[in-house]
């Protein structure tokens, strides 16, 4: 069955969308955010990331997330993971799964 069609989520905007914002709002938003750079991703973060990287895939690495919304911390083989910050992005906590990083809840969280 098809899913039925949203009004855009920008204000204003009567286009219709499968879900989130139109094309031209999405892209509004992206640009609004800055670089990867001006939002704490540089070369610091590109090397902190692959001194872990190896760990992670290897599954030696637990979920540095305060709250890890996964079944399990232990960061599996494959999985998405992020290199989470500290909450003043001036350092790093360590590896976390994507979803614990990103916000997501446990209901939405996927695994394999």
């Amino acid at each position: 069955m098809a899913r039925a069609l949203k009004v855009c989520a920008a204000p204003g905007c009567p286009t219709l969308v499968a879900k989130g914002r139109c094309g031209t709002h999405a892209r509004q938003t992206d640009q609004a955010r800055g670089t990867r750079q001006q939002r704490g991703y540089g070369p610091e973060h590109e090397a902190e990331r692959r001194r872990w990287q190896p760990d992670v895939e290897a599954g030696r690495v637990d979920c540095h997330a305060t709250t890890c919304v996964m079944p399990s911390r232990r960061i599996q083989p494959g999985q998405d993971w992020d290199l989470d910050h500290t909450d003043d992005r001036r350092g790093y906590r360590g590896p976390s799964h994507a979803p614990c990083n990103r916000g997501w809840r446990r209901d939405r969280a996927t695994h394999p």
